[in-house]
C-alpha cells in the first residue's frame, strides 16, 4: 500500500470520528458539515504538502543506506599491497645482535632473515604478513599515518637489502 494512501486514511479517520461525535452531540448538519469541511481541507493541505517531500525523501533514504561491507573499500587493494617491495631483514654486522627494530603492527622484534616490507614514502619497516593485514583495512602507515603510495613502490628496486645501522654507545 502506498505511503501517501496510508497517511490520507490515517488523517481521514479522525475527521469521520469527529463528525460522528458532533452529530451524536446534537449539532445540526450545517455545523457538522462546516467542521468536516475545515478538517477535510486541513487533511488535503497536509497530504499535498507531505506528498512530494515523502516521495523525495524515500529514495534519498535508500541511497544513504550503508553500502554492503564488501563494497566498502577502506584500505589498499591486493595488487597495490603486492606491489610493495619485500626484503629479507639483515642487521648490520658488529651491532651486537640486539636488533631494536620492532614491527609496529604486532609489536614483535624484527629478526634477521625475516621477510619485511618497507613502505616507500615514509620508509617504516614491518613484518610482511603484519603490514599486509593492516593495509587491507587502512591506506596509511600505522606509525606516522602517511598515505601509502603503491605507485612509488614500483620505483624502488626489488633486490635491495635493508640494513639497519645501530649505534651502541656504552
Amino acid at each position: 500500500m502506498p505511503l501517501k494512501l496510508v497517511i490520507i486514511l490515517l488523517l481521514l479517520l479522525p475527521v469521520c470520528g469527529t463528525c460522528a461525535v458532533l452529530k451524536l452531540a446534537g449539532l445540526p448538519w450545517s455545523t457538522t458539515g462546516a467542521v468536516a469541511a475545515v478538517l477535510l481541507s486541513f487533511v488535503a493541505v497536509t497530504a499535498l504538502s507531505l506528498g512530494p517531500s515523502l516521495s523525495q525523501q524515500q529514495p534519498a533514504a535508500e541511497s544513504t543506506a550503508d553500502p554492503p561491507l564488501e563494497a566498502t573499500v577502506l584500505g589498499l587493494g591486493a595488487s597495490a599491497i603486492a606491489s610493495l617491495p619485500v626484503y629479507k631483514y639483515k642487521e648490520k654486522r658488529g651491532s651486537g645482535g640486539g636488533g631494536d627494530d620492532k614491527c609496529s603492527v604486532c609489536l614483535g622484534e624484527v629478526k634477521p632473515k625475516e621477510t619485511v616490507k618497507q613502505l616507500p614514502v615514509c620508509a617504516h619497516l614491518f613484518h610482511e604478513g603484519c603490514i599486509d593485514v593492516w593495509l587491507r583495512s587502512h591506506g596509511t602507515c600505522p606509525v606516522c599515518r602517511t598515505p601509502v603510495n603503491a605507485a612509488a613502490a614500483a620505483a624502488v628496486p626489488a633486490s635491495v637489502e635493508i640494513v639497519v645501522h645501530t649505534d651502541q654507545a656504552n
